[in-house]
């Protein structure tokens, strides 16, 4: 299946980052510049019973700007790590969020599983197990301590406790995350768990960043889309390239209505925010690398987002990254 082969590629590309690797080995590093808070936080040292997926979260506060009193979780594609999503997350410090990249179990069982299955009901229980560590399936070996939900309430209260005049525990409620507070983010896979996360929770809104889940034996959309969900869909957004290597934009677009998405797609390249409010966003302009899947990173991995000749992110890139983030 071409989405396996291309998975397979990205996951050769992010094992191939040395200082990543490096990063995950001895205790949490943090740095300030001045009012720019930015930590580097192993998943095991907010809970020594993770061991694998052990890349640092990286956490972004920027106290320069008006809180906003909202947390920005921005969770990596396949086998990627939150150090190669660090624009996109301190645009969201800017803004005023409490900003988190989240480590997560992200390998590529999900989709080995789940994309030609003939039961299409297999997409979401391997997205519910990763998410809050039920035990869905045995396509993936998540438990509670590694999944995403424990994951992100154990980095909450590891920062409210070392950083108690931050604030990041206005971020939990009774012992576990308030969602309703909770701007939820991802690229590719960690796209689809944003949106499923919404479908589970309500949520303040969920943005996808180049991510569907389309079964390709049955040439549908997972059935978990079209589940009642939690989070109103105005307040779902998808940011994606119709040069996309990895998901077909024909299928993009038939999940997006499946879903119930407002809006038609309009490209950030020639038009300016507001967008016509819609909640669909694409865009055609040339990615800043060209290896691998550039069409399919582009919309939000480092390496990839254009630049100008200073090194800023582009600014129609910009711009459409506030208006995801405040619209």
């Amino acid at each position: 299946m071409r989405t396996c082969i291309y998975i397979s590629i990205a996951l050769l590309f992010f094992s191939c980052s040395k200082s990543e690797l490096n990063s995950s080995i001895g205790e949490a590093q943090h740095r300030v510049s001045g009012k720019l808070f930015e930590y580097s936080i192993l998943p095991s040292t907010t809970n020594s019973k993770i061991i694998l997926y052990n890349n640092a979260h990286y956490v972004a506060l920027d106290t320069r700007v008006a809180a906003r009193n909202k947390l920005f979780v921005f969770l990596p594609g396949t086998s990627g790590f939150p150090s190669a999503y660090k624009l996109i997350v301190k645009k969201a410090a800017s803004l005023g969020y409490h900003s988190i990249g989240l480590m997560y179990p992200n390998g590529s069982e999900l989709y080995v599983a789940s994309g030609t299955n003939p039961d299409n009901l297999e997409f979401g229980r391997c997205r519910k197990e990763i998410f809050d560590g039920s035990n869905q399936t045995l396509a993936v070996s998540v438990d509670t301590n590694n999944c995403i939900r424990g994951r992100l309430l154990r980095l909450l209260q590891h920062l409210s406790k070392t950083y108690p005049t931050q604030n990041w525990g206005q971020y939990l409620v009774n012992g576990n995350v308030n969602w309703a507070n909770v701007a939820i983010a991802g690229h590719s896979q960690g796209g689809g768990h944003a949106w499923y996360i919404s479908k589970q929770v309500a949520v303040d809104r969920s943005l996808s960043f180049a991510s569907i889940d389309w079964n390709s034996n049955l040439g549908k959309s997972a059935a978990w889309v079209f589940d009642a969900g939690q989070t109103s869909v105005s307040k779902l957004y998808s940011f994606i390239s119709p040069k996309d290597q990895v998901f077909n934009y024909v299928n993009v677009q038939t999940q997006l209505n499946d879903i119930s998405l407002p809006g038609t797609a309009v490209n950030i390249d020639n038009n300016s925010i507001p967008y016509g409010n819609t909640r669909r966003l694409i865009t055609t302009a040339t990615p800043a690398l060209s290896l691998a899947v550039p069409d399919h990173n582009l919309t939000c991995l480092d390496a990839y987002v254009p630049k100008t000749s200073t090194g800023a992110v582009a600014p129609a890139f910009d711009n459409a990254w506030k208006y995801l983030l405040t619209n």
